[in-house]
């Protein structure tokens, strides 16, 4: 059960960063709200699709906190070489 809970949360943190990118302009208080439906969603979502569903659904999320976390800061550490 927790590592439902992780596997999820981690795609909640992903899916809501990459939409910030997007979204550029959104309130905080938008992803706030956001935050606790699509862990709901999600877990529902875990338990009705078939299981490569939510293989590719973390996937995307963590390749999106990995950008943010090694690219991105490679990117700002070069930037500040110059």
């Amino acid at each position: 059960m927790i590592e439902m809970a992780l596997y999820i949360a981690f795609c909640v943190i992903g899916i809501i960063q990459y939409l910030k990118g997007v979204l550029c302009n959104v309130p905080t208080k938008v992803w706030a709200v956001l935050q606790p439906i699509l862990c709901v969603l999600l877990a529902f979502v875990w338990v009705i699709l078939p299981n490569w569903v939510s293989t590719g659904i973390l996937a995307f999320a963590l390749s999106q906190i990995g950008y943010e976390t090694i690219i991105q800061t490679i990117k700002k550490k070069i930037g500040e070489d110059k």
